[in-house]
């Protein structure tokens, strides 16, 4: 067995303890002892958040920045924070940026600025804050700076609780409609696996340059299909997440293993197609710089 990677954990430091005081957490099912949406981590430092991962046997963490300035000024997550994460721990944390897809424009300057001048490896946003879906075509100019940098497009689906937007936003099809006009941009689905399981199979199956992680969502009912997709038909497409500090980092990862995937498929989730992924994109990013 490989190391880990986990595309989606924040550190839970003071600025990000911040960002995540304004997240309404409303989900109350239970699933193996730990509550959805309701889990609160200790406020820490980038070291405690290094010791962590270590004693989780977790190698890389992604870390994404968080831009939702466009519809609330005070909720953001700075790229330049993220930046600063990446130096104190080259080897350890994979920084992508937060940007505000309500200005467009702006918000492909910014990932053109945090790339280049940052030396961040992706950019992520949240359609579904401007009552969007990720097809929605004002959002293209972001798709074209992040392919014409080689770095990919990281959107937000999933269930997301307690937010006023209609869940059809969070549809994996609309990845589909995506990855079809920009066929060489890698797009990855953040939490993408759950209430559409079987829409996200079949969109990392057929198109090429769509990867999704599932987060936590993983033990939700009705995403055990995930695991057989993965077994059967779309192993080399899924990517490890605990979605750190909204879950625990260790117990989310031990949960995870007792999932039944095979041992091979397991090594690939959990490090193998991260690896894979982040070694092309760094690859892709230096060339197009």
């Amino acid at each position: 067995m490989s190391g880990v990677i986990d595309f989606r954990a924040r550190p839970n430091t003071p600025e990000w303890a911040r960002y995540l005081a304004r997240r309404t957490r409303t989900i109350r099912t239970e699933a193996g002892g730990m509550k959805y949406g309701e889990y609160t981590a200790d406020e820490e430092t980038l070291d405690g958040f290094l010791k962590q991962l270590d004693e989780a046997g977790i190698e890389r963490a992604v870390f994404a920045a968080r831009d939702r300035s466009g519809t609330d000024p005070d909720w953001i997550l700075t790229n330049d924070f993220v930046a600063e994460c990446v130096r104190a721990a080259p080897d350890r944390i994979v920084g992508f940026a937060g940007i505000d897809g309500s200005r467009p424009e702006a918000a492909a300057d910014a990932v053109r600025h945090a790339v280049c001048d940052l030396g961040l490896l992706g950019a992520c946003f949240d359609p579904f804050l401007l009552q969007a879906a990720p097809d929605d075509e004002r959002f293209d100019v972001i798709y074209r700076a992040c392919n014409d940098l080689g770095v990919p497009a990281v959107v937000t689906l999933g269930g997301l609780p307690g937010l006023p937007t209609p869940l059809r936003n969070s549809s994996p099809l609309a990845i589909d409609i995506v990855a079809k006009r920009f066929p060489d941009l890698v797009l990855i689905a953040s939490h993408g696996g759950w209430p559409f399981p079987l829409e996200m199979i079949a969109v990392a199956w057929r198109c090429e340059n769509v990867y999704f992680e599932n987060s936590f969502y993983h033990f939700a009912p009705g995403a055990e299909v995930l695991v057989e997709a993965a077994n059967t038909m779309i192993g080399h497409k899924m990517l490890y997440a605990s979605a750190y500090p909204f879950a625990p980092l260790g117990e989310t990862l031990s949960r995870f293993r007792t999932l039944p995937f095979n041992a091979d498929v397991l090594d690939k989730v959990l490090f193998g197609n991260a690896d894979r992924l982040l070694a092309q994109i760094a690859a892709r990013a230096a060339d197009a710089g």
